[in-house]
């Protein structure tokens, strides 16, 4: 997500709870808390600042509720070291990293371990071995995951929607109606059943551009159970780092 925009701030009790303010072509004002707990407000264009302010301050309780839950995990989310015995997700699971110095590089799962294998063990060189290997086996899995969202969401969509693979700091997907949807690749860390949530998350976007009812009546019909998806979701991104975010549903 976008730094962009101008800082505003509201008074709710004893606390002054800031935010950043964007604008967008979105109908509806969405509320977002990021895991650094900071605050964006995305608004329509033509909405006035004093209605903006109005309802946020109507959503500090559920605002503050939300730092409070990220605040939680803060201290948990050591820097990346990338050395041997460092814990790394792949899939849900945790997995231990093992660095090999060895003439013939390349990454490898075997058993409980990520094994890498460099030609010198710097913390440099082994990050971009193992974010290359995360990009490949992200690619290769949304796939699968993407296509069985399509077939899942059947004829409400219109077209062939196309998937695509990009970083994002603060997000696990995005949308284009017309060009489909993109994956952050650090969410094949997190379990298949995540994955498939924001697939479908995301492909139902292309139906309904909007949090609104529509939208969360055509996910709760494709995936019953989403709201539990979400929430294992949100605590992976807490406990590691990974870009997340919490919208106000």
């Amino acid at each position: 997500m976008q730094a962009s925009g101008e800082m505003y701030s509201v008074v709710w009790g004893k606390e002054r709870i800031g935010f950043r303010l964007r604008r967008s072509s979105r109908r509806t004002l969405g509320i977002t808390v990021r895991p650094d707990m900071g605050v964006i407000v995305t608004a329509p264009r033509g909405a006035k600042i004093e209605a903006i302010l109005g309802r946020v301050g109507k959503r500090a309780a559920w605002i503050q509720e939300q730092q409070r839950y990220f605040r939680e995990f803060l201290p948990h989310v050591p820097p990346r070291r990338y050395v041997s015995g460092e814990t790394h997700r792949y899939l849900g699971r945790q997995y231990r990293l093992k660095v090999i110095e060895g003439a013939e590089a390349g990454v490898a799962l075997k058993g409980g371990f990520i094994r890498v294998s460099v030609a010198t063990r710097e913390p440099v060189r082994v990050r971009r071995f193992l974010e290359g290997w995360y990009l490949a086996r992200a690619r290769e899995r949304f796939a699968r995951y993407f296509e069985m969202g399509v077939k899942r969401m059947g004829t409400r969509l219109n077209g062939e929607p196309r998937l695509g693979v990009r970083r994002m700091s603060h997000r696990w997907g995005s949308w284009k109606r017309e060009r489909g949807i993109w994956l952050n690749p650090e969410l094949v860390k997190a379990p298949g059943s995540c994955i498939e949530y924001v697939v479908i998350h995301e492909l139902c976007h292309l139906v309904h551009g909007h949090h609104g009812n529509d939208f969360y009546d055509l996910l709760r019909l494709v995936m019953p159970d989403w709201e539990q998806r979400k929430a294992r979701l949100e605590q992976i991104g807490a406990e590691t780092g990974v870009g997340t975010e919490v919208r106000e549903l």
